[in-house]
């Protein structure tokens, strides 16, 4: 599954840069890493709430800024939740290490709209969006573990506001809120008839698309989330910037289970123009 999401996701990055080196419109990709933290409770599997700091989460983005703003970016973070201390347990006869749980999340997102300039500083650019959210979960209980998964295909609207503070810095402030959703999510037995026969393939793009096509559709009754990130910028020359972006991302989803989870990042980036 892990491996199908990386090629489509790099296959469509590629596709976009060479979309953009195609037409003399300006160009950014940016590469960002840095720590994130967790905080997430899936009643489905536990009421608990699993908590977990790591480094590095990483992610990059290509911008094209022509007629129309487009952007395309796909972000990487791995947890390591534990609710207890690490512990040992014994089984037949012999002492083994509990291990912690260990999340996956891939993000991939498109934008696509327009920039309007508001003054001399500052301008505003807003369009729709298209966001993706995958989460491969494994919960381990001492020699015993589940799988689980949670994976989100969204559209609705975005809006970028950015004003520039002096010659070469910039602080931008972005809001993404998808609207209509496609959801896919652990049932409520976690291991149910229906996901056994989805894994029956033994197949990992299989057994994704199979998972995914057991999803359902919801709107904003039913799965609330949103993307807001804050970002500071410094130009060094025409090609190179630096910067530090503060992203935060909040989702809850109320069937069969109540989902919750609220993930923050601090992110260090530099950006290549072309």
């Amino acid at each position: 599954m892990r491996s199908f999401c990386m090629t489509f996701v790099l296959s469509c990055f590629l596709a976009f840069f060479a979309y953009g080196q195609e037409n003399e419109k300006k160009n950014d990709i940016t590469i960002y890493f840095g720590p994130s933290h967790l905080i997430r409770q899936d009643l489905i599997f536990s009421p608990m709430v699993h908590r977990d700091m790591t480094f590095p989460a990483f992610g990059i983005d290509y911008s094209r800024w022509g007629k129309f703003y487009q952007k395309i970016g796909i972000q990487y973070t791995g947890f390591d939740p534990m609710v207890a201390e690490p512990f040992t347990f014994i089984f037949d006869g012999e002492g083994e290490n509990a291990y912690p749980h260990y999340f996956t999340f891939i993000d991939l997102d498109y934008l696509l709209g327009k920039e309007k300039k508001l003054d001399g500083k500052s301008s505003f650019t807003y369009g729709g969006m298209f966001g993706s959210k995958v989460q491969v979960l494994n919960y381990v209980y001492g020699r015993i573990s589940s799988f689980g998964y949670f994976a989100s295909f969204g559209l609705g609207g975005f809006g970028q506001y950015r004003y520039r503070l002096g010659e070469k810095s910039t602080l931008t402030a972005g809001l993404q809120l998808p609207v209509f959703s496609w959801v896919a999510r652990s049932p409520y037995l976690v291991n149910d008839d229906e996901f056994i026969d989805n894994i029956s393939s033994h197949s990992g793009l299989k057994t994704f698309m199979a998972f995914i096509g057991d999803g359902q559709f919801a709107t904003l009754n039913r799965i609330q989330y949103f993307d807001f990130d804050l970002t500071y910028d410094l130009e060094l020359n025409p090609r190179w910037k630096f910067g530090v972006r503060y992203w935060f991302e909040f989702i809850h989803f109320s069937k069969p289970r109540p989902l919750t989870s609220f993930r923050n990042s601090l992110q260090f980036q530099a950006t290549y123009s072309f």
